[in-house]
């Protein structure tokens, strides 16, 4: 149909609009004076439907794109975390592992402060026996903090907590006024904190809350298990003095 040809239909059947409401409303809604109306500039319908799918393309390329890139980076994080787990488990004593821990973190991670804390218990030796086996290096090593102190720290439970923009370390301690963010990974062991593992960034945004702590969980798990093992081989080497 031409132009002249869909002028004369519409006149001879004004029942078309029952159909089109909206294209009523449209035709009512022009002004005398905006006429002569300018021919649109819009896409033909199956221009805007090639449009649309060439759109949803590339997004779904760029979203692709983004998904292999996290992939990437977790399988990367990952074999950086087997080896620090394997060197942690393999550990045979506390300076060992504290040692790897600090060696291989900053390393692998980026995370330049590493430290190793450990809850006064129910064994109230057991700072005494490590002092004497570690010759007065054990400060260098790990913190001892009472149980009020850790419970300060996670009163929210045995959950990880994450600090941004801090102004004093509080594992750390007023000496490291480098570290602007932390992160205070529980260790547990039989459903009971035996320590926490803090580590501390001078980025102070690299650990905030919203975080993904898998990871970091993960590792203080392995950690638990290492310390319980090299306690317990420090304690049959005292049993065996003692036996001897």
């Amino acid at each position: 149909m031409n132009k002249d040809q869909i002028a004369i239909y519409l006149n001879e059947h004004p029942e078309f609009f029952n159909e089109y409401p909206e294209l009523l409303k449209k035709i009512k809604d022009i002004k005398d004076e905006d006429l002569p109306i300018e021919p649109m500039s819009t896409l033909s319908l199956a221009d805007r439907i090639i449009k649309r799918v060439h759109d949803d393309k590339e997004h779904l390329k760029s979203k692709l794109e983004w998904l292999f890139e996290i992939s990437r980076a977790n399988e990367k994080i990952q074999e950086h975390l087997f080896e620090i787990e394997r060197l942690v488990l393999t550990s045979t004593n506390l300076d060992q592992m504290v040692s790897q821990l600090q060696k291989e973190i900053p390393n692998r991670f980026g995370i330049p402060n590493v430290k190793v804390c450990l809850v006064k218990g129910s064994d109230h030796f057991l700072e005494d026996r490590l002092r004497q086996r570690y010759n007065g290096t054990l400060d260098e090593m790990v913190k001892f903090i009472g149980r009020e102190t850790a419970d300060s720290w996670f009163e929210n439970g045995l959950k990880p907590v994450l600090r941004s923009e801090i102004k004093e370390s509080e594992m750390f301690g007023p000496n490291h006024d480098d570290i602007q963010s932390e992160a205070l990974i529980p260790i547990v062991a039989q459903n009971a904190m035996v320590g926490a593992i803090a580590f501390g960034s001078p980025n102070p945004f690299h650990f905030h809350d919203g975080l993904g702590t898998e990871f970091l969980e993960r590792m203080a798990d392995k950690i638990a298990i290492a310390i319980n093992n090299i306690l317990l081989i420090d304690q049959l080497k005292d049993q065996l003095v003692v036996d001897s």
